[in-house]
């Protein structure tokens, strides 16, 4: 039990707290004055043109949030034409539904040669690499995890599965293993920030079914040494996944235009499954992801199949079952309309964006960096002050910066609506740090009081009652 919570006072103190950071996350969180709550149906349903006009306006008002270029990641192209696009190829499959391809078989079209596409830069040559579309990079882990379980089970009897990772892997492993019950082995990472590729190796048991690599990592957009972990993998016959759920879509032509980029596809021997979000640097609208498989053996066991339900024969090769046709058409809409030429291009400008900003940054008094990123993340923190200040600060000014923690760090993923805003953020972020060392107990209040009390505090029972209530605070109507 947590100190704080058995000396007197301590759990009243730790509920004031609460209290106030919750109340705080819904006042930001929450539309103030909604004069739309919908507690329950309404007795006669709306006109359209009312409906409408009520998510209009709600659009309307928060749209400026992303449209201007200052959030970090969430929106990755946002121009008009391309929005419009996807938006018509949304409204022609609003109906449609890949767990019934005999009824849309444009709809299967689309799946299979998403796959394909992606597959095609990122395969390395080996023409049977395969795959899936799924919602999203964290059923692409789930998915990934999971067919190595049961591929390992088959193959070598493994019942007490092991997955080792280094602690700046996804979130989605984490769950994953907590979903399929598989032994999470988390390793520190190496004082550069990236897999401590000698420790994995020594976590290594006749357990473990596969060792993950980021390309790159998000706190701190780092390539891991995919060749060193995948002959780890390959001498102990175990998987090798890569999760380039970031930068599977911009990491390959960064690599392909010169940039100092390191192998990390399916050309790297070892390597045995991969994830590629197609709804961020592919462009597409929010809910595609692809994973992909080395073999057909291996994708096989990321099936669902039941073959005596009294409903009929039943498969999927995900979670789920009816899934968004107008989501993947869109998703198919936005890789055919960009091509080749056209990621090559937006990788381009978003990468002399990351390097103009990451150049600017140690050059404020106060700021470091995070690891060397090569990438379009970059990371920065501080020994002089509270890096959580500055991003109050920030947010004052429009932006919107991810919170970083082991350090605590604020990073940008810098998107194609950033190119040509790296001096603005620079200019923004050096008066930022200015006002916080000159006065930081004007911030101390803000949000970083909040991220301050949840990075800080040793007993992370708390943090996950602190999260659980802002996931509260997001359900609430």
């Amino acid at each position: 039990m947590s100190l704080a919570k058995v000396v007197p006072g301590g759990q009243a103190m730790i509920d004031g707290e609460m209290k106030k950071a919750l109340g705080d996350m819904e006042k930001e969180l929450h539309i103030k004055d909604d004069p739309h709550k919908m507690f329950k149906l309404p007795e006669e349903g709306w006109e359209p043109e009312r409906v409408l006009e009520v998510m209009r306006g709600l659009k309307d008002a928060e749209e400026g949030r992303w449209k201007g270029g200052k959030v970090s990641g969430v929106v990755y192209h946002g121009g008009d034409e391309h929005t419009a696009m996807m938006n018509e190829a949304l409204a022609m499959y609003s109906l449609s539904n890949p767990l019934h391809p005999d009824v849309f078989p444009s709809v299967r079209k689309y799946d299979a040669e998403i796959v394909a596409m992606t597959a095609s830069f990122l395969n390395g040559g080996d023409e049977g690499v395969c795959g899936a579309v799924t919602s999203g990079g964290t059923e692409s882990i789930l998915m990934a995890v999971k067919a190595h379980r049961d591929f390992y089970r088959r193959t070598k009897g493994i019942t007490r599965p092991e997955l080792i990772m280094p602690n700046s892997a996804h979130a989605a492993f984490d769950k994953a293993c907590h979903y399929f019950g598989i032994k999470m082995v988390k390793i520190n990472c190496a004082a550069d920030h990236r897999a401590d590729v000698r420790a994995m190796e020594n976590a290594v048991t006749p357990n473990t079914i596969m060792l993950v690599g980021s390309a790159p990592s998000y706190p701190h957009g780092l390539i891991d040494d995919i060749e060193a972990l995948a002959a780890i993998a390959k001498r102990n016959d175990i998987g090798m996944h890569v999760d380039g759920c970031l930068g599977g879509f911009i990491v390959p032509f960064q690599r392909r235009l010169g940039y100092n980029i390191p192998p990390h596809d399916f050309g790297v021997p070892g390597v045995t499954s991969m994830s590629a979000d197609t709804h961020k640097y592919g462009y597409a609208v929010k809910g595609t992801s692809v994973v992909l498989f080395r073999t057909q053996q291996l994708r096989k066991a990321m099936y669902f199949v039941i073959t005596d339900w009294p409903g009929g024969i039943y498969a999927s090769p995900s979670i789920a079952g009816s899934r968004p046709g107008a989501l993947v058409a869109a998703c198919w809409a936005s890789l055919v309309k960009t091509g080749l030429n056209g990621f090559m291009e937006n990788a381009k400008q978003i990468t002399e964006t990351q390097r103009a900003i990451k150049k600017g940054i140690p050059q404020i008094e106060g700021l470091e960096l995070v690891g060397d990123s090569h990438t379009m993340v970059v990371s920065f923190r501080s020994s002089e002050f509270d890096v959580f200040m500055v991003s109050d600060v920030m947010s004052e000014k429009g932006w919107n910066l991810n919170a970083m923690q082991k350090p605590n760090a604020l990073h940008l993923c810098c998107t194609f609506r950033h190119v040509g805003k790296a001096d603005e953020f620079l200019s923004d972020l050096r008066e930022a740090v200015a006002r916080v060392r000159k006065d930081p107990a004007a911030f101390k209040d803000g949000a970083a009081r909040i991220y301050g009390m949840a990075h800080g505090l040793p007993d992370r029972g708390i943090v996950n009652d602190i999260i659980c209530g802002y996931l509260d605070v997001c359900l609430k109507v």
